[in-house]
């Protein structure tokens, strides 16, 4: 149990799976190649298999917003790569991302590989985003992070129930613990959820609930509890009571309020029932008699229960002719049986002659064949006993509530429905009835892949759709048919037949159809645009094609020298040598550096560099070392780390001879690369 505030064991900031998802806002000033593999998100995904990196820059910010202002008083930094992690930095806050304020200044920090670092900072002010301002790294191009986690400092929240002049709380029951409320009794007693309290539990409270909330947040001046209820209406609510409204104000100016009420149509006799006296007042001294009118329908048979018998007598061989008009009794009409739905229902529509002030018409619907009658009453379904008139009156749905319902109101209905009608006129109003001239049901049309017409059918065909990539100078994706037909395709390189080579679409296959196609350096034109093109289509004929150009470029992990000229080719051809000049027995070489860069297209690790001794002269021994000054020679040489697509990282070269080396003319040696996949 906490006492006071405390900073959380977790990070504020949820999973994220992309720059805005689950919440909240991931940014970063760049990331490499603009590559969703290296955006800002993945430093705070809570995994190290991806990481941010930066767009060949050694100075970057990255930052993460929350939804809401946290107080964030602690961070933690993880990397894999010591030379690429920030070295310098500020971490920064903001309301506004306009105006940064220093929350925490960090400088000439190194790290491990695979080190996770926490850092503390003196922080009481609710912020919405926060940041690391990177200024420098440990030496590389780009600047790798794993992952940023901030955490946050929480304040204790309780809440009691106040009922019946007793603090409550709940567990497993309701448990009386005071009539005076202490800072001590809500952390030791408070609850943290009272969503865990069951609905039965509080039908056990009569009269009064208070929730009483307690906070040691300073920033918060307000709590809110979200309350679910049986839906109900103020007439509910306030039946038989006599309601009263109060207003204050402190406007000099105002004499008079006005307070408008939405109420069922009624007419005074509703409101005053069978009997009323009516008192008059007036100061008027000439007044000596006053008069009131009554216009009602009314006749001395309404004061007649059940049924009666009209008796006449007349000498007249006439026989009387006796007219009665009446208003029908309240009638309960229900559907018989159930009228399928072909599609999806979206709306009911009630078409009416009549209004309110003439009666009343109410609504309700089975879904079961009749078994249950339910009302859609403020979005939820409410089940009707539906051989009462009261309840259908009082919970059925008005014409206005049946034209609110829409298609995710059926959702889960099933695929039939019953209506009902409850019609009432107004027995006080001589003209009008209640009358329903038609119920419209509005459905979807109902869809599928197969129509029949006479001895024809027809298909609704889908087009085939297309998910690939090139890089590395691979080729990789599928291509995919919504109706799960074959597909077939064929690729071409700067407007000639690749794949297949005749030109020809491959063999009808199933769907989805795998494409994996390494596209051979010996066809790339390198250093010039190159167009590659997919063209595909399904069963049926119907076609789409895919296309990108590309700089063409080796493929693989390649050496190049201090200026960036490639030493070698995807085919182990030589392209250029680095050259040591001539070299007297005994003597050491100047180191030269060397680049090796990932091109291969995916992310690999632990690469090993490693000289092929075999092929070594008599006397001579080529050294690897990570760095020129110092020169620590390596053998083989190991980066056990992630090596990303487009990375580069450098080494050092330099040739060691035997004072006995036998002479060597234009004397050569081999170093190889090999990494593994990820």
């Amino acid at each position: 149990m906490h006492s006071m505030a405390y900073i959380s064991d977790t990070t504020a900031i949820p999973a994220m799976s992309s720059n805005t998802t689950p919440s909240g806002i991931a940014s970063a000033g760049s990331y490499l190649n603009n590559n969703q593999a290296y955006a800002a998100f993945r430093a705070f995904d809570q995994s190290s298999s991806l990481l941010w990196s930066s767009y060949g820059k050694a100075t970057e910010w990255i930052a993460y917003e929350f939804p809401n202002k946290k107080t964030v008083v602690k961070y933690s930094i993880k990397v894999s790569a010591p030379t690429a992690a920030p070295k310098s930095w500020l971490f920064e806050a903001t309301n506004n991302s306009v105006d940064w304020v220093v929350l925490d200044t960090q400088s000439n920090i190194t790290w491990n590989q695979g080190e996770r670092k926490e850092f503390s900072i003196f922080n009481t002010i609710n912020y919405i985003k926060y940041r690391i301002n990177i200024s420098a790294n440990n030496g590389h191009n780009n600047i790798y992070i794993d992952e940023v986690e901030m955490f946050e400092l929480v304040y204790d929240n309780k809440t009691l129930i106040y009922h019946n002049n007793e603090y409550k709380k709940y567990d497993s029951g309701w448990i009386s613990l005071s009539n005076t409320p202490t800072d001590q009794l809500f952390l030791t007693e408070g609850m943290d959820d009272i969503s865990i309290i069951p609905e039965s539990a509080w039908a056990e409270l009569s009269g009064d609930v208070e929730l009483c909330h307690w906070t040691d947040d300073p920033y918060k001046t307000e709590a809110q509890f979200t309350i679910e209820t049986e839906p109900f209406t103020l007439e509910d609510e306030f039946a038989g009571q006599t309601i009263k409204i109060i207003e204050y104000t402190d406007n000099p100016n105002q004499t008079e309020s006005s307070i408008t009420l939405e109420t069922e149509p009624f007419t005074l006799y509703d409101e005053l029932g069978d009997e009323v006296d009516i008192l008059y007042y007036t100061d008027d001294p000439n007044k000596t008699s006053a008069e009131l009118e009554i216009n009602a329908n009314y006749s001395p048979l309404d004061e007649l229960d059940g049924d009666f018998e009209v008796v006449t007598w007349s000498d007249s061989d006439t026989p009387p002719l006796l007219q009665v008009e009446g208003v029908p009794f309240e009638q309960i009409v229900l559907q018989a049986s159930d009228q399928e739905i072909f599609g999806k229902l979206q709306s009911l529509i009630l078409e009416q002659n009549s209004n309110e002030s003439v009666g009343k018409l109410r609504v309700i619907m089975s879904f079961d064949g009749g078994r249950t009658w339910e009302s859609n009453k403020y979005g939820k379904w409410l089940t009707i006993d539906h051989t009462n008139k009261d309840v259908i009156i009082s919970r059925g749905m008005s014409p206005h509530d049946v034209s609110k319902l829409k298609e995710k109101s059926f959702m889960n209905k099933g695929e039939k429905i019953r209506i009902g009608y409850l019609i009432a006129d107004n027995i006080h109003l001589a003209d009008g009835h209640t009358l329903l001239h038609s119920t419209k049901v509005g459905v979807t049309s109902p869809t599928g892949t197969v129509k029949f017409s006479d001895v024809a059918f027809y298909i609704l065909n889908t087009a085939a759709t297309i998910q690939v990539e090139f890089a590395g100078n691979k080729l990789s994706g599928e291509i995919s048919d919504e109706d799960l037909g074959k597909v077939q395709y064929r690729v071409s390189l700067n407007g000639n037949p690749y794949y297949p080579s005749s030109g020809s679409y491959t063999p009808l296959m199933n769907s989805p159809q795998a494409i994996n196609i390494n596209i051979s350096d010996r066809d790339i034109l390198f250093g010039v645009y190159n167009t590659l093109r997919i063209d595909f289509q399904d069963a049926w004929g119907q076609e789409d094609y895919w296309e990108t150009t590309f700089i063409g470029t080796y493929s693989g992990i390649i050496f190049m020298d201090s200026n960036k000229e490639y030493l070698s080719n995807s085919f182990g051809e030589i392209l250029k040598y680095l050259d040591f000049g001539v070299i007297i027995a005994g003597q050491t070489t100047l180191e030269q550096k060397v680049i090796v860069k990932n091109q291969i297209g995916y992310r690999v690790q632990n690469l090993i560099l490693e000289v092929v001794k075999e092929q070594l002269p008599e006397g001579v021994t080529i050294e690897l070392s990570r760095s020129n000054f110092p020169f620590t020679a390596e053998d083989p040489l190991l980066f056990n780390r992630f090596f990303n697509e487009d990375e580069e990282f450098e080494f050092y070269v330099r040739i060691v001879t035997d004072l006995l080396a036998p002479p060597r003319p234009n004397g050569t040696f081999e170093i190889r690369a090999k990494a593994d996949t990820v």
